[in-house]
């Protein structure tokens, strides 16, 4: 760690390189000076200049799966060495980031980046809110001149980006792919045209209007300033989709597209807000959702893997019911001594995919009408670091954690509510640790590992996925009704066939009765255990499955309404 930081401090200061937009014949690469001399490839010296910062050049005729080194002299006459690599390349070593605060506060703060660059990754993907510029406007509502209508605010963001003396090293080591969130797309959760309100009750609760330029600055500064992969309908957003061998990406701008937050609640009688989102809003836009659901039909990689700024799960959509089902929709918090409106924290949750059912629904009927395979989710945004294996949210899903922005907000909501969605550990479920924390994935032709990592502690959870799996199948497409977190379970396999270990999370709140049901790829129900009061299930140590099946399968504690699974694949 002393050598790392060092490095950070005095090598790497200067440093002002980024690659990204590799391909397995080109690069692009971008030099934050407006003259330099560059050395990669058949590039020998070649002197490089542009009118403004930065340079941003092309590097083709490159080789597939070739490691390459480069050397840039900036005008001053300082040196700089990177590399990166091409590919295919087996396995593929990935790591996601998100929640990047650009002025670190803490230790653990400037510890994640030498923790990533231990992993060695061949690729970094960032997913978005890299820095908090948006937190010089704290005069919304009803103010909404956001950082990026000045030109300016949008350079110095990105000059700050490319001169982080704690992400240098990161730079040199790997090329990076990028798309903004809301912090660094205008505001928080902001949208195409908009920035929703829900934390006050002096003014309306809603979509507060904001002008068309701060769009298009931000659009118009990512394709100036980031070396990006080609973008399909710039006009319409960033959203791009690039191949890594096996492994095909598709990042979507969860942003510039997006309509109405706040029209997804009505005001009722006697003040009471309901939730009842429209067909019409979206959070992809009609382009962007046609451009996504025909690109994973084309695809001919073993592994889709969307990018989302903000999370995917399909159950998140029960935390807004019940924050709305509260007397009042008030919330109180030690004995009524604090109370918070239901909407606010509503409004909150609303900013994920749960507000846009129609997008959810789409995609995952898509994907299971078409026979799509070996599709999952990695998303950023909520600061905590949890994973999901598909059987809870509709596809897997990897939530990266923040690497600069860390809280137990979501934790502590859904712990309130008796909620559990994210059933493969993380942070609040396996681990108590809430410091700074990345996903990592290892690609491999048929399997990948999923695994989250975190400053001082090292791996929080972890997860295999199957290249051939196909989403959740349409009979399990339900979306809970109630709390499930008495029906959390963990299981661990014995050295008996169809034996697991069989350990409750949360005992005291399970329900009165309850069966344990497994079921099929397609969703069949295949075995399923006596109904038992929870006293007869407290008590058993093992669970015994039945061995004549093979291969995925979801095994779910169910009560009335209410459920909670794993993914399992049977040998």
């Amino acid at each position: 760690m002393p050598l790392l930081l060092l490095l950070f401090f005095g090598i790497y200061l200067s440093a002002q390189v980024l690659v990204g937009g590799v391909s397995e014949s080109s690069a692009r690469m971008c030099i934050w000076d407006k003259q330099a001399e560059v050395s990669v490839a058949h590039w020998v010296r070649r002197t490089v200049a542009s009118s403004d910062v930065p340079i941003c050049l092309t590097l083709d005729s490159l080789t597939p799966g070739t490691h390459y080194v480069y050397q840039v002299r900036l005008s001053d006459g300082k040196q700089l060495t990177g590399s990166f690599s091409t590919p295919p390349l087996s396995p593929l070593r990935v790591a996601f980031i998100s929640c990047h605060d650009l002025r670190p506060s803490s230790r653990d703060q400037i510890a994640i980046g030498p923790l990533i660059a231990e992993q060695k990754p061949h690729l970094i993907v960032h997913l978005g809110d890299w820095g908090y510029p948006d937190t010089t406007e704290p005069s919304f509502p009803p103010n909404s001149r956001f950082f990026p209508l000045d030109w300016e605010n949008l350079v110095r963001l990105y000059a700050q980006r490319y001169r982080d003396p704690y992400f240098q090293l990161l730079y040199q080591l790997a090329p990076w792919a990028y798309i903004y969130d809301d912090h660094d797309y205008a505001a928080d959760n902001t949208g195409r045209d908009y920035r929703a309100q829900y934390r006050t009750l002096s003014l309306p609760i809603g979509d507060y209007p904001f002008e068309p330029r701060i769009r298009t600055h931000a659009i118009a500064a990512y394709q100036r300033y980031f070396p990006h992969y080609p973008l399909p309908d710039p006009e319409e957003g960033l959203f791009q989709r690039f191949r890594w061998g096996d492994v095909e990406f598709f990042f979507i701008d969860n942003r510039s597209a997006r309509t109405g937050t706040m029209r997804a609640f009505e005001l009722g009688e006697l003040g009471r807000y309901y939730f009842r989102p429209k067909p019409e809003i979206t959070l992809l836009g009609s382009r962007q959702r046609e451009w996504l659901l025909q690109s994973l039909k084309s695809s001919t990689a073993r592994w889709k893997v969307i990018l989302s700024g903000v999370t995917y799960n399909r159950n998140l959509q029960l935390f807004i019911h019940q924050l709305l089902s509260f007397p009042n929709q008030m919330l109180t918090f030690a004995g009524g001594l604090y109370k918070i409106p239901s909407i606010f924290a509503a409004g909150f949750i609303a900013d994920t995919w749960a507000a846009y059912p129609a997008d959810q629904d789409t995609l995952l009927s898509w994907c299971w009408r078409e026979g799509i395979r070996g599709v999952f989710f990695v998303s950023g945004d909520t600061h905590i670091a949890t994973l999901e294996d598909g059987t809870m949210g509709g596809f897997p899903e990897v939530m990266t954690g923040g690497v600069g922005k860390t809280e137990k907000r979501s934790y502590r909501l859904a712990k309130f509510l008796g909620i559990s969605i994210f059933n493969r550990g993380g942070q609040g479920i396996s681990s108590s640790h809430f410091r700074p924390a990345f996903g990592l994935i290892e690609f491999y032709p048929d399997s990948a590992k999923v695994r989250l990592i975190g400053v001082g502690k090292g791996e929080l959870a972890s997860m295999s996925l199957r290249s051939s799996d196909r989403p959740l199948p349409p009979p399990l497409w339900g979306r809970l009704t109630s709390p499930n977190l008495g029906l959390m379970f963990e299981l661990k396999p014995t050295p008996r066939k169809g034996e697991y270990a069989l350990r409750w999370i949360a005992p005291k709140s399970m329900p009165s009765q309850l069966s344990f049901v497994l079921y099929n790829a397609e969703g069949s129900k295949i075995w399923e255990s006596p109904i038992a009061p929870a006293s007869y299930w407290k008590a058993q140590k093992q669970l015994q499955l039945p061995t004549e099946y093979s291969g995925t399968c979801y095994l779910r504690a169910e009560a009335g309404g209410t459920y909670y699974g794993l993914r399992l694949y049977l040998p």
